[in-house]
């Protein structure tokens, strides 16, 4: 298997990489704000050129001598970028022309050796010549005008790396949350083959500042995220892969999710946007929590939004090398959690520390538990003989003068796993009598991590006698 070319986007702040990033995925992924310093870290994914496969990584602003309080780390992130990148796009902005600025990125970029496009954006009018000229007198070459926006020019930059693009494989995945009854299994189990020949989808979630992209580059070994003490340094869902044991994952950073009302500019809003669809996205989510703060409010409301999307769930607590010293408060044992909130029984926890690297193998060993839970389905019939029983012998309070019956239930879905039970009245089946089943199932079937749905649907005397 061939893989895709790294095509990085590299430039001055605000010339429009970002922009550009998402007209050539066709898609948008990158957050895009008329400011510089929106984009901070190295941000990646894959796209299409016809038949073509290629891979893009979106790069803050290179600016040397910038006093942003991040600078240096964002020039970093973009530097790397051309480290790692196959090929590479130099994005300048033709309303301005050429500056001195471009002149010493150019220079790297020509000692890199590696293929490069030099793309001038803005170029929105009929004066294209005239534009190009300021920059072909300085000798950059090639150069291709080209409109971001409007998407302009735009697949000539990726008709210059066709001949790096490997035509793209045919595969079938199915998408998340496949149905199937007991007559589909053979399909259903070529589906997991499938699914677990890919690396595993980590989202890593949690409040500002709770230390997600110092977790990452620990987890890597480099500093891929930039990270400081300002809370909202990262903006973006931001994609990387790590090793670990020789197995792959792909991992996602997100920006601190805090209360709406709280969110004041538009960045952070869409951030919050993409953060929500990195959760969708994803197989497994790890919220990660402050050892030092204990569970707050706006953890629990990060924790519901997980469940509500019925992904696998992993409760990690960052910082736990601080609450071990002497003048720092003990943080809560996870019995003392589980006590105090119930709800979170089904979801493993784990301590540890993105700083010092503690305890960080405990979290691969509970994304293999989650995962193989997420995609486990129990048959019918073993799902009946479990259930039945306990309705027999604790059956649902009765609804006026009617008897609630369950005739049987069933698992129509697995990522997110979805069980069915059949009643005459299904209205009368109450929400504490389902959480009291969904118990039952559990000790019997633990499903590790997986908040599943429990609902119910109609089944008349009819139905069920033709069944």
């Amino acid at each position: 298997m061939n893989t895709p070319p790294l095509i990085a986007i590299l430039g001055r702040p605000n010339v429009g990489k970002s922009t550009l990033f998402n007209r050539l995925l066709a898609r948008r992924e990158a957050i895009v704000e008329d400011r510089p310093g929106v984009t901070r870290d190295r941000h990646y994914s894959q796209g299409t050129h016809g038949r073509k496969a290629f891979r893009l990584v979106d790069t803050g602003g290179i600016l040397f001598k910038d006093d942003h309080p991040l600078g240096d780390a964002i020039v970093k992130q973009a530097l790397f970028a051309l480290e790692e990148a196959d090929a590479l796009i130099y994005v300048m902005d033709g309303q301005e022309g050429y500056l001195p600025i471009d002149r010493d990125v150019i220079e790297r970029i020509r000692r890199s050796g590696k293929p490069a496009i030099y793309a001038v954006n803005k170029v929105d009018t009929i004066r294209t010549e005239e534009i190009l000229a300021d920059f072909h007198q300085h000798g950059v070459s090639p150069l291709i005008a080209i409109s971001a926006a409007h998407g302009r020019n735009v697949d000539a930059l990726l008709d210059a790396f066709e001949e790096l693009m490997p035509d793209i494989l045919d595969s079938t995945p199915g998408p998340p949350g496949i149905r199937f009854s007991d007559s589909d299994l053979e399909d259903v189990k070529a589906w997991l083959e499938q699914r677990f020949s890919e690396p595993p989808r980590v989202t890593v979630v949690g409040r500002p500042n709770v230390g997600k992209s110092t977790l990452i580059n620990r987890l890597l070994g480099e500093d891929r995220l930039v990270t400081s003490p300002i809370p909202g340094t990262t903006r973006d869902a931001i994609d990387t892969m790590v090793t670990f044991k020789d197995k792959n994952y792909h991992f996602v950073d997100t920006a601190g999710l805090r209360k709406r009302g709280k969110v004041a500019e538009a960045s952070e809003l869409y951030a919050q946007i993409r953060t929500d669809r990195a959760i969708l996205e994803s197989e497994i989510v790890i919220v990660l929590l402050s050892a030092e703060d204990g569970l707050t409010d706006g953890d629990l409301r990060i924790i519901r939004q997980v469940i509500d999307h019925r992904r696998g769930l992993i409760l990690a607590w960052n910082k736990w090398d601080l609450v071990k010293k002497p003048d720092k408060p003990t943080a809560p044992t996870f019995l003392e959690v589980r006590e105090r909130y119930p709800f979170l029984a089904f979801a493993p926890m784990v301590s540890c520390s993105g700083k010092t690297g503690f305890h960080l193998s405990q979290l691969f060993d509970q994304i293999a538990i989650v995962r193989e839970w997420y995609y486990t389905r129990i048959p019918t019939s073993e799902l009946n003989a479990l259930i039945l029983p306990i309705v027999e012998v604790s059956p649902p309070p009765r609804l006026k003068n009617w008897a609630v019956r369950i005739y049987y239930a069933t698992q129509i879905q697995i990522a997110p796993t979805v069980i069915v039970l059949f009643s005459n009245k299904p209205e009368g089946i109450s929400l504490q009598y389902r959480q009291f089943l969904s118990r039952k199932v559990r000790e019997r079937h633990a499903f590790t991590g997986v908040p599943f749905l429990l609902k119910v649907q109609s089944k008349n005397r009819k139905d069920r006698e033709d069944r």
